[in-house]
């Protein structure tokens, strides 16, 4: 019999090609064979970006539309500073469907993905704007907060409504990468990547790649603005926490060996600490000889951030964190060390300190999943284990997203095999993302 090929059927179906029952989470051919049921959505591979034949074409030398500037973008951004629900120009010619998702993005969803030292939401003063420049952005705002709605409400419906949008948001985009400004394109790709890794949506694509492709073709001068600065900013954080969970050298490699100044400003010392990460991911693809001088190096950035970094604030106590959870992850890749080594318990037991005393209603608690994850792991005293648990719960409450619920989950089967290594063999050489690898063949949600 002729099957006929569908857009919803697992990836996994569809790249066998066979019918697909579309059972959740995993469909029933996949159960019955053992086969990784890799999810649903759409299956996206990133090109690279087209040679320099297509120069004119890339930087619009001649074309029939003219290409969005940046300067219309910032002066779009500055219009709609301050805005409490959809702005006017961008609710004319909605769908009421269109407009009840961008109103809950912009009332609601922006503000609780945001990562910032300050109440400004950032997602809501660099990306509503621009929405009005482009029906991918557009599509993609909409597939993130049909995602969070469905959480919210408990409507099956709006998972189809999701799928939808993010057909319509890649397909756009596909016709437009060429031509929109990059700072649009960028804008999309960074949406999806971070509704895929929040919503846990299982697209099986790594929109990094298609980050790398545009960054590296735009040029550094089209990235000097604010939405430059946050687009970057937002791709260098998904760039380390994606090399740490997959163990994997990160794909952009951001920040490179920027040390650390005390006169930073906070979020700048996070893009620092995020890059460093990204360099200890990268620690295991290098030959023994190398290793050490790097992991030497990345000592002496540690040291900076601990001596110069403020501990003041929500901001000053997310550096600090961050600190923490790095030294971990230093030494577990470095030398295999962790709990209950005693400099391991101190580094987590600093790191939650720091943490705990971020109020969970804290924009910057949106980047807090890696340093609780790394720290949480390593805890092997039972009231502080209650309190990584306790701190979860709330954190999910105040946001609903499922990248949570699946964190805390992964947290406690690593406690579990952890607790069974120590018992059986009286050390612990359990590296937690590993475990997760080899349990869920999926990295851990550090986002």
């Amino acid at each position: 019999m002729a099957f006929k090929r569908t857009r919803t059927g697992c990836l996994t179906c569809r790249e066998d090609g066979y019918k697909c029952d579309e059972g959740k989470p995993s469909c029933g051919r996949c159960i019955r064979l053992g086969k990784d049921c890799k999810g649903y959505g759409l299956k996206l591979k990133w090109q690279n970006p087209r040679g320099p034949q297509h120069a004119d074409e890339s930087t619009g030398g001649h074309q029939r539309k003219r290409k969005t500037s940046s300067t219309d973008l910032v002066r779009m951004q500055s219009q709609n500073s301050i805005v409490s629900a959809v702005p006017r120009s961008l609710s004319n010619g909605l769908s009421l469907g269109q407009a009840y998702l961008l109103d809950h993005w912009c009332t609601t969803l922006a503000g609780l993905i945001t990562m910032a030292p300050t109440t400004q939401d950032h997602f809501h003063a660099h990306i509503t704007p621009m929405i009005t420049y482009s029906t991918s952005l557009r599509s993609a705002v909409c597939f993130m907060a049909a995602h969070h709605l469905n959480i919210l409400r408990a409507d099956s419906a709006l998972l189809n409504t999701a799928l939808r949008h993010q057909i319509d948001a890649v397909s756009s985009l596909r016709k437009t990468i060429q031509t929109n400004n990059p700072l649009l394109s960028l804008a999309v790709i960074m949406i999806l990547q971070t509704t895929d890794r929040l919503f846990t949506t299982n697209s099986g694509v790594n929109h990094l790649e298609g980050a790398k492709a545009i960054i590296n073709q735009a040029g550094p001068k089209t990235w000097d603005c604010d939405i430059g600065a946050f687009l970057l900013n937002l791709c260098c954080y998904h760039d380390a926490v994606v090399s740490v969970s997959g163990r994997t050298p990160p794909i952009l490699g951001l920040g490179g060996v920027t040390p650390y100044d005390e006169q930073m400003d906070p979020m700048k010392g996070l893009q620092v600490l995020w890059a460093t990460i990204g360099r200890i991911s990268s620690m295991e693809s290098q030959h023994n000889g190398y290793i050490d001088i790097e992991g030497e190096s990345i000592e002496a950035v540690l040291l900076d951030v601990d001596a110069s970094a403020s501990r003041e604030g929500d901001a000053g106590e997310t550096v600090h964190a961050y600190k923490e959870a790095a030294y971990i992850y230093l030494h577990r890749v470095w030398h295999n060390v962790g709990s209950p080594h005693p400099r391991t318990l101190r580094h987590a037991r600093d790191c939650l300190d720091h943490l705990f005393r971020v109020p969970v209603a804290s924009p910057l608690v949106s980047a807090h999943a890696w340093p609780i994850w790394t720290a949480g792991c390593e805890t092997i005293d039972s009231a502080l284990r209650d309190r990584v648990r306790e701190r979860i719960v709330l954190m999910y409450e105040a946001r609903h997203l499922p990248s949570l619920k699946r964190l805390a989950q992964d947290i406690e089967d690593v406690w579990k095999i952890k607790d069974e290594e120590r018992g059986a063999t009286g050390v612990d050489k359990v590296d937690c993302v590993r475990a997760i690898l080899a349990m869920r063949k999926r990295g851990a949600d550090l986002v």
